[in-house]
């Protein structure tokens, strides 16, 4: 399979206007809404970089997304406009890893996140390794991001009590292009652990970490368990056969 040189652009760059449809019931940016802006310049990103869903999907291949970890110093308010970058940061032990800030107006970095990726392969549904990628990659550069995507592992047998449990079935709306849920979704499913109720005192998130670990195909179940431990949460979603994902939450 012959390598192709890639564009010259690592970086994105774009401003993304914070609107009404981001926000959740207590006025702040959702975690599904920030994932799903944040994949949105991921994507374009790649698609510069000519390892997009189209370039991919002529070899049946696909990015998925193995890890994910943000760090917000604020959450940006509604009507705001930040300035959001993105950038492929390496390769190695089998995964790519992609990392991502944000900014205020005056230039203040507000939030940023790295993620872990894995390449696909959508027929087989099997990952493979980065090798076989057919496309050469560029040069990577370090641009200041320090939060890592990390293995979480609950402390289990610490655990008293669940703070919330929901049942999710994976739906029509829920699946994506590559016939699984979508990344956004887990985190709908992260805050419906956390907010189980309306009238209960909000979680103030700064820090949160999300493995994937199987992917949840339509009509899957995922049973979502939450427990805490102090000021740290953790989101478990198990479907009859397996750990379809992990979360940790730092408030």
């Amino acid at each position: 399979m012959k390598n192709h040189e890639t564009s010259p652009c690592k970086m994105y760059e774009e401003n993304h206007k914070i609107s009404y449809y981001d926000l959740d019931f207590l006025g702040r940016v959702r975690l599904s809404a920030l994932l799903r802006t944040v994949h949105i310049a991921a994507d374009e990103n790649a698609n510069t970089l000519k390892i997009g869903f189209n370039e991919l999907a002529a070899y049946n291949m696909t990015f998925v997304l193995q890890r994910f970890a943000v760090f917000a110093a604020r959450m940006p308010a509604y009507g705001e406009t930040v300035k959001i970058r993105t950038w492929p940061d390496g390769a190695a032990r089998g995964t790519f890893t992609r990392k991502g800030d944000m900014y205020d107006t005056s230039g203040k970095k507000i939030m940023e996140w790295a993620s872990m990726w894995v390449l696909f392969d959508i027929a087989e549904r099997k990952i493979l390794k980065p090798k076989a990628l057919p496309v050469k990659l560029p040069e990577f550069a370090d641009h200041g991001v320090k939060i890592n995507p990390e293995k979480i592992t609950p402390p289990a047998e610490s655990f008293d009590e669940e703070f919330s449990r929901h049942t999710h079935t994976v739906r029509y709306a829920d699946v994506d292009t590559n016939r699984h849920m979508n990344n956004s979704i887990y985190g709908d499913l992260i805050g419906n652990a956390l907010y189980p109720q309306v009238d209960q005192t909000p979680q103030v998130w700064r820090e949160i970490q999300i493995n994937y670990q199987a992917e949840a195909r339509h009509g899957e179940e995922i049973t979502v368990t939450a427990y805490r431990e102090n000021d740290t949460f953790f989101v478990l979603g198990k479907t009859s056969e397996k750990t379809s994902f992990t979360a940790q939450i730092k408030s």
